[in-house]
């Protein structure tokens, strides 16, 4: 069993005060960031983080077909955190479980208002790899669908490993379970950190989402050839493929020739708060 952590959560009445419980999946690491994990404990439990939104775009249309939910912490000064300045934080111990679960059931809240004009509009979600680890995130993940309203077919669940691999037997045995309950399942930033070839081995997923790196290498000899491979290899295998970072027409061009299905990056909109979607879909 690793370590145990528990971490004191002050909330905005100064006379409550909660304790968080965090296992850790090994020996607590050095670098662990308490008072930083406490910080973002609290924001989460305050609702102070939450998602944004990015299209997701059908190539060959050049369509909305989804959205991907994109967390983000709201300071009572007006200032707005991207991902990248909180999330290595949380992932550092299991509080990125509780940080992706609060993103997900706010984002399927979001879908179920805009599926009423779009019934077919997408929704991708965010889970860390430690998911994988947890014994009932199928649960999770399922009540949480069920509670908004949505069909899981419309839910796709991309699964993040930047901080460490997950389990590989039992991790891909509730990836079938999830399948099975409709979701589709996707490695993100594939190409990057721990996501690449290997995963497609030991997981059975719907798609690959390229790191971002590929579309900037787009329009170059190794760029194009490195995506062709890919791309090929995951028609082969029966996935679809969606290429991240896209900032310019001829990226998103170079893209749909080399064989990507879906295409996201700021050439489209960079993420916006729910209450920019609107416009977006419209």
């Amino acid at each position: 069993m690793g370590d145990i952590l528990w971490i004191e959560v002050k909330s905005r009445e100064p006379q409550i005060v909660g304790w968080c419980l965090f296992v850790t999946a090994g020996p607590r690491p050095a670098d662990l960031d308490v008072a930083g994990v406490a910080d973002v404990a609290q924001a989460i439990r305050a609702g102070a983080v939450t998602p944004w939104y990015q299209p997701i775009i059908d190539l060959s249309t050049g369509q909305i077909v989804g959205l991907e939910a994109l967390a983000r912490r709201h300071y009572p000064d007006g200032r707005i955190e991207a991902a990248d300045a909180f999330v290595p934080i949380a992932e550092r111990s299991d509080l990125i479980v509780d940080l992706d679960l609060a993103i997900a059931g706010q984002a399927l809240t979001d879908l179920k208002r805009w599926q009423r004009d779009r019934p077919a509009l997408k929704m991708s979600i965010n889970l860390s790899g430690r998911h994988l680890d947890q014994n009932d995130w199928v649960t999770g993940v399922s009540h949480l669908a069920a509670t908004s309203g949505v069909s899981p077919s419309t839910v796709q669940l991309e699964i993040t490993e930047t901080a460490r691999p997950a389990h590989s037997a039992s991790g891909d045995a509730r990836i079938q379970l999830a399948r099975s309950l409709g979701f589709s399942l996707w490695l993100d930033d594939f190409g990057s950190g721990w996501s690449g070839l290997r995963d497609l081995l030991r997981l059975s997923v719907d798609g690959i989402k390229l790191d971002q790196s590929f579309a900037a290498a787009l329009g170059t000899t190794v760029g194009d050839v490195l995506v062709r491979a890919l791309t090929t290899a995951a028609s082969e295998l029966g996935l679809k493929v969606t290429v991240e970072g896209v900032e310019s027409p001829e990226q998103a061009t170079w893209a749909r020739e080399l064989g990507c299905q879906f295409g996201q990056g700021f050439f489209w909109s960079r993420p916006v708060p729910a209450s920019g979607v609107g416009r977006l879909l419209n």
